[in-house]
């Protein structure tokens, strides 16, 4: 990131930015920090979702609290049976699961895009197609995040992914556990920006 970090932010696609925002609400709200986005062929948002599944009670979504709240599946509950999915492009965050996959399949998405591979993966995964390394370690940082919130520091998740994304993990290791839940998400990530940005290098040199 630059000395600019909110204007850069601005700059970013907004399928990624969007989908790295909610994923940050999730984390506020103590749930799994994973978002995605529905954009129409003009790039304008249609729906947007955050994953719910591990939220606390008390909220207003039929799908929080349930093995179905994950952000694509309720950003797509966002969008009339009606509408034409076809020309449309999901973002989200991090690879989607088989569920959701197969979701975005049966309602007829364009295009799915993910901005990380998704470290609950046991068989990993390719990086996503054209997708700045930067958002790539905050999209696992902040997941990370969340599991080491929920589960704790020696969740084995955050093992497995030492092996996967040790760039990431030891971001992880050296940013506070209060740092990410600081505002805004600019705002979180402006104090490591610069950390980001060498992890993002280090990891660019190791996949190439």
């Amino acid at each position: 990131m630059t000395s600019e970090p909110a204007a850069e932010w601005r700059a970013v696609d907004l399928g990624v930015r969007r989908s790295l925002e909610l994923a940050h609400q999730t984390l506020l709200a103590g749930g799994l920090p994973v978002g995605a986005v529905l954009l129409d062929g003009a790039g304008e948002i249609v729906a947007e979702g955050r994953n719910r599944c591990y939220d606390p009670p008390g909220g207003d979504d039929p799908l929080q609290g349930t093995p179905l709240g994950h952000a694509e599946l309720v950003a797509l509950a966002g969008v009339s049976t009606a509408r034409d999915l076809s020309a449309m492009a999901l973002w989200t965050s991090h690879r989607p699961c088989p569920m959701c996959a197969a979701a975005c399949a049966f309602t007829g998405v364009g295009t799915v895009r993910f901005v990380a591979p998704d470290p609950s993966d046991p068989e990993g995964g390719a990086d996503p197609d054209d997708v700045d390394h930067r958002w790539l370690v905050v999209a696992n940082l902040l997941f990370l995040t969340g599991i080491r919130a929920y589960v704790g520091p020696s969740a084995p998740m955050i093992a497995r992914a030492r092996f996967r994304e040790p760039e990431t993990v030891d971001l992880l290791d050296t940013t506070e556990p209060g740092t990410l839940r600081a505002g805004t998400l600019t705002e979180a990530l402006a104090p490591i920006r610069h950390r980001i940005d060498a992890a993002a290098d280090r990891r660019r040199d190791r996949v190439g």
